[in-house]
C-alpha cells in the first residue's frame, strides 16, 4: 500500500509504528519520504495515503480519515534568557514565531497568524528553526512531538541541536492535535481505511507503548 510520510518525520519512531499497523492490518507498505505538502497532494489525488495529518473541517471536504493514531503535541522553544511565559495561543500575539513550512497546526492558530503575529517559515528541520531563533529572526520556535511531557522534546533538542544551556522548552504544550492517515474522498485507496482501522485496534496496546517510548 503506497504511503507518503513527511521527509522530516522521526524515522526511528515512524518505521516501527508502520510495522505494527501493517502486521495488525495484514498489509505491506511502500513508504515514500516526501515534503509534507507533496504528501497531502498525493493523498488528495488518491496516489497514496498520507501519514501524520490533522483533521480539520476544510480537509474533511477533501479527504477521508482513519481512526486516531495518537496525539501530536506542539511545543514552544525559546531562548532561556528571554524568560517567556506562554500558556495559551493569545500569549503569542505580537511575537514572531518560527514554524516549519507545511507544519500541521490547528485551524484557529493558522487563521490568527496573519492578523495577530508574524510567522517565519523554514523549509528545514528543527535545527534550521533553532538557528533562526538564535539569529534573532523569531521569539519562539514551534516543535511537535507525540509526548505530552517536555523532557522528550528536550532530549530531541539536545540530540539535534546541542544548545541545551541557551534554550528552554516551555513547560506546557501549546496545543495537541490528533494524528490520522488520510486519503482523497472517493478514491480507491479510501476503501482500505477500514482495514487499517482494524489493524490500529488490533495493535493499540503496542502502539501506545511505542508512542510513550523514547524513540
Amino acid at each position: 500500500m503506497p504511503l507518503a510520510v513527511g521527509e522530516y518525520a522521526n524515522r526511528d519512531f515512524v518505521l516501527p509504528l508502520m510495522e505494527l499497523i501493517a502486521d495488525g492490518a495484514g498489509i505491506e507498505w511502500q513508504i515514500e519520504w516526501v515534503p509534507f505538502a507533496r504528501a497531502l497532494l498525493q493523498a488528495e489525488r488518491g496516489q497514496s495515503l498520507c501519514f501524520g495529518i490533522a483533521r480539520t473541517p476544510a480537509r474533511e471536504r477533501v479527504y477521508t480519515f482513519s481512526d486516531v493514531l495518537f496525539d501530536n503535541h506542539v511545543w514552544l522553544i525559546a531562548r532561556r534568557e528571554r524568560r517567556l511565559r506562554i500558556q495559551k495561543q493569545s500569549d503569542l500575539d505580537s511575537l514572531t514565531v518560527c514554524a516549519r513550512q507545511g507544519a500541521d497546526l490547528n485551524p484557529e492558530f493558522e487563521e490568527s497568524n496573519s492578523t495577530r503575529r508574524q510567522v517565519q517559515l523554514s523549509v528545514g528541520g528543527l535545527a534550521a528553526r533553532v538557528r533562526m531563533l538564535m539569529g534573532g529572526r523569531c521569539d519562539v520556535v514551534l516543535a511537535s512531538h507525540r509526548s505530552p511531557d517536555p523532557w522528550l522534546i528536550e532530549q530531541r533538542l539536545r540530540k539535534e541541536v546541542g544548545l541545551g544551556s541557551a534554550l528552554e522548552v516551555l513547560p506546557e504544550p501549546l496545543m495537541a492535535n490528533p494524528v490520522h492517515f488520510a486519503v482523497g474522498l472517493d478514491t480507491p485507496l479510501a476503501a482500505l481505511l477500514p482495514r487499517i482501522n482494524k489493524g490500529l485496534a488490533a495493535r493499540r496496546q503496542a502502539i501506545r507503548a511505542l508512542v510513550d517510548s523514547e524513540r
